[in-house]
């Protein structure tokens, strides 16, 4: 018992935060359906660096969080949210590093710069591996992408998530139009003689299931990306820690419906035998010391923000990546 347990534990905390295993008697089903097989998309005939060399001692997998295919409106297949996992083989330790979506970058799939989160959206899960791999100087394994359905449904199977505020959080104009009755998390202010539904989480200890945490790590007007970027990250650390509440991991009804939805919502590039050696690999991981990494515009974070063609773009300081790929590859020292 103690060891299946220990497996389930396992596929969680990959799951999640962004390290991709499975392991149940549903898994061959799952496995079909999550495997991006057709993930391929012809490169432009244009030259670029060569892609960095893998580093034998680092796995490297990229988290994309979007609203899904099946989302109305523009913009559907774009990246909210991209979050490099890194794994330190040597050591067991694990690093997320958060990119943000505006940075202005040249994409591998495209003969143009574009923002980083399309390139997910025109060429796929591959598109964006190469894309983040010239920015980082980081080999990228594989990647995996997320929807929001997929969020919200994790986070409900797991009974919902635990997260603390030094200050209440506040989006006051973003979902103006949400709100459908009032709550803890939801009321109406008045601003300019205009009611407008704002969202709430207090300060101090908030219990959130899978919708509230949704809007929490979506809101932006009131704050910036790279605050979203720090919550996405807190979000992803509270679902870890509740993946490990045995309480939760002994519950084969909750098991079962995450590998339900993981084929629906869900999409990589790993094949059965890479889902396998992650799953050896992850036994002995450092989950309680996960180091993190955002950079933003503030005096250390290696950006700066600027207009190009009208569009509010982030270009990283001194006009190369080399001071974010110094970062990247010493993250763990």
């Amino acid at each position: 018992m103690k060891k299946r347990t220990k497996i389930l534990l396992t596929f969680l905390i990959l799951l999640l935060v962004g390290l991709f295993s499975i392991f149940f008697f549903k898994t061959s089903f799952t496995i079909s359906k999550v495997i991006d097989w057709a993930d391929k998309v012809q490169i432009m005939p244009f030259t670029l660096p060569d892609l960095p060399e893998k580093n034998p001692n680092r796995i490297n997998i990229l988290l994309l969080g979007g609203r899904g295919a099946d989302e109305l409106g523009d913009g559907k297949l774009l990246s909210d949210a991209m979050i490099l996992v890194s794994i330190d083989k040597n050591t067991n330790k694990i690093a997320m590093i958060s990119l943000p979506r505006d940075l202005y970058v040249q994409t591998w799939c495209l003969k143009e710069k574009k923002k980083i989160n399309f390139a997910y959206a025109y060429g796929g899960l591959d598109c964006a591996k190469k894309t983040v791999s010239y920015i980082t100087n980081q080999y990228v394994d594989h990647a995996i992408s997320v929807n929001f359905k997929a969020l919200t449904e994790v986070i409900d199977t797991l009974g919902g998530i635990d997260i603390y505020l030094d200050q209440t959080f506040e989006e006051d104009f973003q979902w103006s139009k949400e709100g459908w009755e009032e709550n803890e998390h939801w009321f109406i202010k008045e601003f300019d003689d205009e009611e407008r539904w704002v969202f709430q989480i207090s300060e101090g200890e908030n219990h959130l299931d899978g919708e509230t945490a949704l809007y929490y790590v979506r809101s932006r007007y009131s704050t910036d990306d790279f605050d979203r970027m720090a919550r996405q990250q807190q979000v992803l650390m509270a679902i870890k820690e509740k993946a490990f509440s045995l309480g939760v991991l002994t519950n084969p009804v909750k098991i079962y419906n995450l590998l339900d939805l993981l084929g629906k919502n869900v999409r990589t590039d790993m094949n059965l035998t890479d889902i396998k050696n992650m799953i050896n690999l992850s036994l002995n991981l450092d989950t309680e010391n996960i180091k993190t990494r955002i950079f933003n515009i503030s005096p250390e974070g290696l950006l700066y923000h600027t207009f190009i063609n009208e569009e509010y773009v982030l270009l990283p300081v001194g006009d190369d990546f080399k001071q974010i790929q110094e970062v990247c590859n010493n993250i763990f020292n």
